[in-house]
């Protein structure tokens, strides 16, 4: 067994410097895909999509009723009404072959090609059919109840950026422009190492002195909600060869590893031992200046990044907050972004824990509306507490010079998606 290194955390590494080292050091693979326009919903765009047609293709109606001349019907009155020769239609999306002579009025459906000639559309509610005369009482403009050609898309115009999210408005739009394959970039891998001897993979019927192995379900799904493809790993035993071993495999077969406990304070460190031991450079940074979950940090193995979870639930989810999503972010083509916020108004006071007021303090909040306000609540809990996660559906990011906040301040609530209930 390989020697343990015992870590003992006299300084922490403040966020914005962890953020600066992980930047530099995450050399991230953007990677394109072509996928069918069915499966692309959420995915993000790697190109501009640009209209090869126009949308409509060709003038269209509006209304079902009578392609016709606007000339021929511009002294027509209730007292003089112009009869003109009724020309059948065609069916929706047939191209009408013959054009709209003087004195003729060609039938049209809702959406149909206006045939050649014709300038405006007579509704059909509008006119008097007799014999094979279409009876119209009332002058019209020129293009009225048309649709003109390219009205909606131009061929050539650039109609959703790259770094876009499709969402199902976006797939009817590309349908309708003919595209059925749509460029978007590749989801990364990301290992889930779930650390420790006690752990059973067992949910029901967990062997004596062991517990369920739980946390790869919230992080699974919170890969899923960043944009990743979560790879659930076997449970590593606290040995730090064997989680070295796990480590090797998880970035085989994915772009990222995130590894589940084994970092604490004043403790035989396995997780640090084992991304050491794992190649080169190592771990970068261990030990952040955050509460909670300050034994959080990350490593890099041949250009991929092993971020080191803390075993809390509420530790370990603030670290995949602070490092993961960003890094999985930026493989998609979106940079280091953070979850999105939302403006809110603090419902209580809150102050930082005394020991940790020089810290950035990650503050779970439950938020609801009153009147045009949204109001945000803070939750506060033991760091094991899993339920305080479940009530919560938003988090605030209190910086290190903050120790305290006020009842009514303005805050930035994120939702986290995996956590909050936002896709």
């Amino acid at each position: 067994m390989a020697p343990i290194l015992v870590r003992e955390f006299t300084d922490y590494t403040s966020v914005d410097t962890a953020l600066a080292v992980l930047r530099k050091n995450a050399r991230v693979s953007a990677r394109r895909e072509a996928v069918p326009l069915g499966r692309s919903i959420d995915r993000i765009l790697c190109e501009d999509v640009v209209s090869r047609i126009d949308v409509p293709p060709r003038d269209s109606s509006h209304m079902d009723g009578f392609a016709v001349r606007s000339s021929d019907i511009a002294q027509a009155s209730a007292a003089a009404p112009v009869r003109l020769r009724w020309v059948e239609g065609v069916p929706l999306g047939a191209v009408p072959r013959k054009p709209v002579r003087k004195g003729e009025a060609q039938a049209v459906l809702t959406g149909g090609f206006v045939p050649l000639g014709a300038d405006a559309v007579v509704q059909a509610e509008r006119v008097k059919l007799s014999h094979g005369r279409v009876e119209v009482s009332n002058p019209i403009d020129q293009g009225e109840h048309v649709y003109p050609r390219g009205r909606d898309v131009n061929r050539g115009e650039k109609v959703l950026e790259a770094g876009r999210s499709v969402r199902g408005t976006d797939q009817t739009l590309l349908a309708s422009l003919h595209i059925d394959k749509v460029a978007v970039f590749a989801r990364p891998r990301v290992a889930i190492i779930p650390t420790g001897t006690e752990l059973s993979e067992r949910i029901v019927g967990t062997e004596k002195g062991k517990v369920a192995e739980s946390h790869s379900f919230l992080f699974s799904r919170l890969i899923e909600g960043a944009g990743g493809v979560p790879v659930v790993m076997p449970i590593a035993p606290d040995d730090s060869a064997e989680l070295s071993r796990s480590i090797r495999a998880g970035l085989r077969v994915a772009d990222m590893v995130l590894t589940i406990a084994g970092s604490s304070v004043s403790e035989k460190d396995l997780t640090e031992n084992a991304i050491n031991l794992a190649g080169k450079p190592g771990v970068l940074v261990h030990g952040l200046k955050v509460h909670r979950g300050r034994v959080m940090g990350f490593g890099a193995v041949e250009g991929k990044i092993v971020v080191i979870l803390p075993g809390s639930i509420q530790g370990g989810v603030n670290a995949f907050i602070l490092m993961a999503y960003p890094v999985i972010r930026s493989s998609l083509g979106r940079g280091f972004e953070t979850p999105s916020s939302i403006p809110a108004i603090l419902g209580n006071d809150w102050d930082a824990i005394e020991r940790y007021r020089g810290f950035t303090k990650i503050v779970y909040v439950k938020t609801n509306t009153e009147g045009a306000s949204v109001i945000a609540d803070t939750s506060v809990a033991e760091t094991e507490r899993m339920t305080l996660l479940t009530r919560s559906d938003g988090y605030l990011v209190v910086a290190e010079d903050v120790p305290s906040l006020r009842k009514g301040e303005p805050v930035r609530v994120h939702r986290l998606p995996g956590l909050s209930p936002v896709s």
